[in-house]
């Protein structure tokens, strides 16, 4: 068996302030970093083979939290993946996000970004933002369904027979890839800071557990 545990990343101070956070960083709260030390002990004795995070400073600071409270995978190697990045929200990157519904949902009769999910899917709502944001620079539904694959066969193909890794990720990101990778499964909520999703990749990619 080959098993992907992916973590969100501890909260920031962007999630603190409700603001649209993607490819921008902001720093891990207090609060942020008791969830990656908490995420830690619950993941403590168990071994890694891999440890992967995002290039964003969150995801790399909540995995050193989270190795540092393991006491299997010493000598765990790391590696910075791109791919596993959160959503790119192009202009609406920092924006309040109650705005940034508003802008997006409110031309097609909805405010919350869980009613547009609800009602059209979840990587539809990607390809809403693209066109609504002026420079057409936000992540589309067909790019990240892409991102994400390529990202889960890499790993995949990292992993040997009876491997397990660890991969720092993001909440838009990770709540995709519970979509794709759960089946008969139309609407997933959000994962919380701190949280768990494990993947199963020995061969086709499945989700065993989620947000946990």
């Amino acid at each position: 068996m080959k098993t992907i545990y992916f973590v969100r990343h501890g909260q920031t101070l962007l999630n603190k302030f409700r603001r649209m956070q993607g490819w921008v960083d902001s720093p891990l709260t207090e609060k942020g970093e008791l969830q990656a030390a908490e995420a830690g002990q619950k993941l403590a004795d168990i071994h890694f083979d891999l440890a992967v995070s995002s290039d964003m400073m969150r995801a790399i600071h909540t995995l050193d939290i989270i190795l540092a409270n393991n006491h299997q995978s010493t000598a765990v190697h790391r590696e910075i993946h791109q791919d596993v990045r959160e959503i790119y929200f192009g202009s609406f990157e920092g924006v309040d996000s109650v705005m940034t519904w508003n802008i997006i949902g409110g031309p097609l009769g909805h405010l919350h970004q869980e009613d547009l999910i609800s009602e059209h899917g979840i990587l539809k709502v990607r390809d809403f933002m693209h066109d609504a944001d002026p420079f057409h620079e936000a992540e589309t539904g067909d790019h990240l369904r892409t991102r994400i694959q390529a990202a889960v066969s890499h790993i995949q193909e990292e992993l040997k027979d009876g491997q397990t890794a660890i991969v720092v990720s993001h909440g838009t990101f990770l709540r995709n890839l519970a979509s794709l990778y759960s089946k008969d499964v139309p609407f997933v909520e959000q994962p919380q800071n701190g949280s768990i999703t494990i993947l199963d990749v020995t061969s086709e990619p499945k989700i065993i557990s989620y947000n946990k």
